[in-house]
């Protein structure tokens, strides 16, 4: 694993450049990496290869761990550690290729809890909003909107029936596990895609709740990932296609029903993943993408480069900062 600390430097660059101590970690560069999470001093990092890699000191040293059983073609493209220990992980492909798998003892034994049935069927993303409470989403299918919950831990889930009609062609994108969020205080949200017009889907009690986005849609564009505070959804994302075009970023206020655009961003195509970091200032935003990764400061007119390395999931904690993961292997800490 090598191991290296350097100071961000970007040349001839459009955008200011955050001074930002990084720290790179290559732990197998036949692993790109597609998720990270980081909950207490736990971080974890999967991806392609059944790569699945656990930190148990906010990201300075990682073990790789055993992945399930026959899971060397998976790609692991959502993961959470829960306070219990408990490990989740999600495969994303179609039809049986996506699955849910379970490990209560740092993946020395695995159990698989969902897999997909039908080649209609592709998991994008999930997430526990506690020990025993947590959402998945996926494309839709013949039957509609495709949404999975559990109330035991992840040991069983069953598909929602949503009273909202789905686009033709509407998903999500599994491009770094965060197209489903918490809204603290609220409930879920869900950014989708590849549908004439992106939208959040929110769940707010027992009601849900959906809401048109500015963002473009069509094939392979729209909402890629979704962050939340009690009143505000940060959403980002962009096409696949139009990869010359600037990457998309705005607000949405939930009280008000107000959009609001973020400044032009310096990544390019479609944001892969984003976090959100508190400070004593208020709540940074972080994205990335294969261009590299930006952070939105609270009142700044612009944002500043943090990397350019090839980063498509990012977790932050307040007081420690943030973690990015992404292509051959690569983990970097920004502090």
């Amino acid at each position: 694993m090598k191991r290296i600390t350097l100071t961000t430097m970007l040349i001839a660059s459009l955008f200011p450049v955050a001074k930002a101590e990084v720290t790179v970690h290559q732990l197998n560069d036949k692993v790109s990496f597609q998720a990270v999470t980081w909950q207490g001093q736990y971080a974890l990092a999967s991806g392609t290869a059944g790569g699945i890699y656990l930190s148990a000191n906010d990201g300075n040293s990682w073990q790789q761990i055993p992945a399930p059983a026959g899971a060397e073609a998976k790609q692991f493209r959502d993961n959470q550690r829960l306070s219990s220990g408990r490990l989740v992980v999600m495969s994303a492909g179609e039809g049986p290729d996506s699955g849910l798998f379970i490990s209560d003892n740092a993946g020395a034994h695995w159990q698989q809890v969902s897999q997909g049935e039908a080649q209609s069927t592709f998991y994008d993303c999930f997430y526990m909003t506690s020990l025993t409470m947590g959402w998945l989403y996926g494309d839709s299918d013949e039957q509609g909107l495709f949404v999975l919950a559990t109330t035991d831990g992840g040991l069983n889930w069953q598909r929602q029936s949503l009273p909202i009609k789905a686009q033709s062609s509407e998903g999500g994108f599994a491009s770094s596990g965060t197209c489903l969020n918490d809204a603290p205080g609220r409930g879920i949200v869900i950014g989708t895609g590849n549908g004439d017009t992106p939208r959040l889907l929110i769940l707010e009690g027992n009601q849900w709740h959906s809401i048109e986005s500015p963002i473009a849609g069509g094939e392979a564009s729209g909402i890629f990932s979704v962050q939340a505070t009690t009143n505000t959804v940060f959403v980002s994302g962009g096409s696949l296609k139009l990869a010359g075009a600037v990457a998309s970023a705005w607000q949405y206020f939930i009280d008000s029903g107000n959009w609001q655009a973020l400044p032009e961003l310096p990544l390019k195509g479609a944001v892969y993943g984003s976090a959100l970091l508190a400070t004593t200032e208020g709540v940074e935003y972080w994205v990335s993408n294969p261009q590299g990764v930006a952070v939105l400061k609270p009142g700044a007119d612009d944002w500043l480069v943090v990397s350019q390395s090839n980063i498509w999931s990012l977790a932050c904690q307040a007081e420690k900062g943030c973690i990015g993961a992404g292509k051959n292997g690569v983990v970097e800490l920004y502090r």
